[in-house]
């Protein structure tokens, strides 16, 4: 009997796959068109070849019914390569040695995040335009709600504000800002409730949001709290008195002392007044810095246009590669999809059919 060597054993398979594939074009039911543009494409058919030829003796037999089927398998490559196993065992009930095949396909960690990258930035760059509409678009800017619309979008996009951090506090006091930060250090009391943390006037400030990351190769934390303003709300004194007032209470406050900890306080709309404008421009400080006081704490004034522009920055390399042109039919979409349930009504409507999901 001949003895069959491994090179030949991958060459007969991949003709077996390769012919499967051809007879899936000749039925209609091959998901794909043309061939793959860019390299990230190609790596998602690449992955999507390999793993509808390993399940293919589990399909439908009917081709719309196979059709519909290889369509669901292509969806989920395209979003969360990770999450295809789960989905495919419970549909199709895999053999022992067909599940340890799938599972050789789906470890090939270079395909599975290649692929859910790439969905990643084209969502963020489509996000990007949509923030531009939110915040400049004069019809919709002039309308749009702090407090229930754009703080609601942005709690759940903080990696506008730095891909390093994670949302720690979302429009809570700054009892809970204390709280969340003494967990974080591991502080936590256990003797009693805290006091509470008042601003100079006696009042409770209420932050809109508090992020926070590690220092890299350190102990250290970094903490930033966010003030959102509308975007028809220019950044004045008013504005910035206020972030210095929630800095005030925490700096004062020997509860928040930690050598480890240093602290960014942003107030955030789409302009500024001249004189807050000339602060965030003083030559002995980083750009948008308006002030620096000891123990690590600095106070920000920033635009939406310089935080639009640092994150496209960041993204530049891939949204050249990915050839990606996040055109307002696609930001609006996302923005639909995603925050359909908070996004303004002038956007929801745009476009789009009363009908369908995400309309009020």
């Amino acid at each position: 009997m001949p003895v069959v060597s491994c090179a030949d054993s991958k060459r007969r398979d991949q003709e077996r796959r390769a012919r499967l594939i051809q007879e899936w074009k000749r039925e209609g039911v091959y998901p794909y068109s043309g061939e793959p543009d860019l390299p990230a494409q190609a790596v998602e058919r690449q992955m999507f070849d390999e793993v509808a030829t390993t399940i293919a003796r589990r399909l439908p037999g009917v081709p719309q019914s196979k059709k519909t089927t290889l369509r669901l398998l292509k969806e989920i490559i395209s979003r969360d390569p990770s999450g295809l196993y789960p989905v495919l065992d419970d549909l199709f009930r895999l053999p022992q040695s067909e599940q340890e095949e799938l599972k050789r396909v789906l470890q090939r960690t270079s395909l599975s995040e290649v692929i859910k990258a790439t969905g990643q930035v084209s969502d963020r760059l489509d996000f990007l335009a949509a923030l531009k509409t939110l915040v400049f678009e004069p019809e919709i800017s002039r309308t749009v709600k702090e407090r229930a619309e754009l703080h609601k979008i942005l709690e759940r996009e903080t990696w506008v504000f730095g891909d390093a951090y994670a949302l720690m506090v979302s429009d809570q006091s700054l009892d809970a800002v204390l709280r969340r930060h003494l967990r974080e250090l591991g502080r936590e009391r256990d003797d009693g409730p805290l006091d509470p943390v008042r601003r100079e006037d006696g009042r409770t400030g209420i932050v809109d949001l508090l992020l926070g990351r590690a220092h890299r190769g350190s102990s250290g934390r970094a903490h930033l709290v966010v003030e959102l303003k509308a975007p028809k709300v220019k950044v004045g004194q008013v504005e910035v008195a206020q972030i210095k007032s929630y800095a005030e209470a925490i700096v004062s406050d020997p509860q928040f002392r930690d050598a480890r900890v240093s602290w960014d306080f942003w107030v955030v709309s789409t302009e500024l007044e001249k004189t807050v404008r000339r602060d965030a421009g003083a030559p002995n400080r980083p750009p948008g810095c308006i002030a620096e006081w000891e123990g690590g704490v600095r106070l920000w004034a920033r635009t939406w246009s310089e935080i639009i522009d640092d994150c496209e920055d960041r993204l530049h390399f891939y949204r050249d590669r990915l050839n990606h042109d996040p055109a307002t039919e696609h930001a609006l979409e996302y923005l639909r999809r995603v925050h359909g349930s908070v996004a303004p009504g002038t956007v929801v409507e745009m476009g789009h059919d009363p009908g369908s999901e995400g309309s009020p």
